[in-house]
C-alpha cells in the first residue's frame, strides 16, 4: 500500500499512485477503510531519486511542505534543523489518470478516464 500522492516510476514517469487507480489490480482504499492510525515508511536520500520497493521502481521522500504534518516533525527539526528543500528528479510528474499516455492506460487497464481533448 502507497498514498495516493507517492509517486510510482514507469516507463521513466513519475506517476502518483492514484492515477494509477484501474479498480482491479490497483485499487484506491477510502480512509474510512483504513485503521485510525497508521504508520508510514518514507526513505529520504539526499537526492530525490528512483529506488525499487518491492521490486517496484519508485520515488524516494520528496518534501511537499507535508513533514510538517508528520507526528516526528519536532524530533526531526531537533536532530537536522529547519528543513532544506530537495530538488526534485528531472522527470515528467502525472498526478492525474487522463494525463498518463494511451499504451500505459491500456497496459494496465485503465479505461474509464475521459480523455484530453485534442482540440483547443
Amino acid at each position: 500500500t502507497v498514498t495516493a500522492s507517492h509517486g510510482m516510476v514507469l516507463d521513466g514517469l513519475v506517476i502518483n499512485a492514484s492515477a494509477l487507480v484501474n479498480g482491479d489490480s490497483i485499487r484506491f482504499v477510502p480512509l474510512v477503510e483504513l485503521a485510525e492510525q497508521f504508520r508510514v515508511f518514507h526513505v529520504e536520500t539526499e537526492e530525490h531519486n528512483v529506488i525499487l520497493a518491492n521490486g517496484s521502481p519508485s520515488e524516494t521522500y520528496i518534501d511537499y511542505v507535508d513533514r510538517q504534518a508528520f507526528d516526528n516533525y519536532a524530533e526531526y527539526v531537533a536532530l537536522y534543523g529547519i528543513e532544506t528543500r530537495v530538488v526534485e528528479m528531472p522527470r515528467h510528474r502525472i498526478s492525474s489518470s487522463r494525463l498518463l499516455p494511451l499504451a500505459l492506460r491500456e497496459r494496465l487497464g485503465i479505461h474509464d478516464v475521459m480523455p484530453l481533448s485534442r482540440t483547443a
